[in-house]
């Protein structure tokens, strides 16, 4: 009887220590694979146009979350108290990236950001979505910024979200003469792995007859942070960076998923839609955005037209020097809600 036990003993002691060993080497994983880039990186731009922008003219431009082509009004993510994790499948994101790029065509946008475009990720199929907008968007010149590159997250444990390879793209038919990406403040305990790295990129057009540039920031800042202190440092980056621009009196646009409620109601209960700082915001440029409808909805339950449980708010949309004329935005809305 005693050797019995002893030997239910030796063999639970060893389903621990490989468990031990395997959740050990994983965190040495985890920590190993987790970089940052650095700061001040230049990008390249792919299909570039000679045609430059005028002053006295008018232009349209979009700013765009795709949600890595993987949130339909069916959708509910976990991270928002919801249950899905990767997108339905493949053939599910390709046909939302086709549906993305039938509504940018449909607008005919000058100028357009996007945020959310994935590729080599998990989470969305291991779909090229930046190849599939680029070959949609052929009269565009575009700019592709890496904003994160994950180690695989074996989370949730049930359905690990895997790794994901994620960024921002800016696109334009007129020449952009350069385009470079700075960093963003993340947190630096152990939640930096979830919000992985963040960043913003400023693309320089030059303007016809003019020492002046159109420039165009582009940023999706974080969503799923508990630190306020990171968040404000995140827009303070913003502002100051935008400073230096609006300063030398050139035509700043910023067209960004803020991830803070830019017009409407906030929910401070929320991490992603509390109220943006505009007090804080850099002298000389103001907030243009949406108000004929909602650009998000919360991912707690799938969105039902005529009865959602839904929070929703604005937290999409432009900031804009004062230079530069604005028309009403509005909010194209599509597929009910995604």
């Amino acid at each position: 009887m005693k050797n019995c036990l002893k030997l239910i003993g030796k063999i639970i002691f060893s389903i621990i220590l490989v468990f031990a060993v395997i959740i050990g080497s994983y965190v040495i994983y985890v920590y190993a694979q987790y970089h940052r880039l650095p700061n001040d990186i230049k990008q390249s731009i792919k299909n570039p146009q000679t045609q430059q922008v005028e002053l006295g003219k008018t232009y349209k431009m979009m700013t765009f979350n795709i949600g890595y082509g993987s949130y339909p009004p069916s959708f509910n993510f976990f991270m928002d108290g919801g249950d899905d994790v990767h997108a339905y499948s493949k053939s599910a994101v390709k046909s939302a990236i086709q549906e993305d790029i039938r509504l940018i065509k449909k607008e005919n946008p000058d100028f357009g950001n996007i945020q959310e475009i994935d590729w080599q990720g998990d989470r969305s199929q291991q779909v090229n979505e930046p190849q599939l907008v680029r070959a949609g968007l052929p009269d565009y010149s575009s700019v592709l910024t890496q904003n994160y590159d994950s180690a695989y997250l074996f989370y949730p444990v049930t359905k690990p979200i895997g790794k994901a390879k994620s960024g921002i793209m800016t696109y334009s038919k007129y020449e952009i003469e350069n385009s470079t990406r700075y960093k963003l403040p993340i947190e630096t305990n152990f939640n930096k792995f979830f919000d992985l790295d963040r960043a913003f990129s400023v693309s320089l057009l030059p303007i016809k007859n003019s020492d002046k540039k159109f420039v165009i920031f582009n940023t999706h800042l974080s969503a799923f942070i508990t630190d306020q202190k990171i968040q404000k440092q995140q827009l303070v980056t913003l502002f100051d960076a935008m400073k230096k621009y609006v300063n030398k009196g050139d035509y700043v646009i910023c067209g960004a998923d803020y991830n803070h409620a830019l017009a409407g109601k906030a929910h401070p209960e929320l991490t992603w839609m509390k109220e943006f700082p505009t007090e804080n915001l850099t002298k000389g440029m103001r907030v243009v955005a949406p108000t004929n409808a909602p650009t998000v909805r919360s991912l707690d339950f799938a969105y039902h037209q005529k009865n959602p449980k839904n929070t929703f708010g604005i937290i999409d949309g432009f900031l804009v020097s004062n230079n530069i004329k604005d028309l009403p935005e509005l909010l194209v809305d599509y597929l009910g809600m995604t």
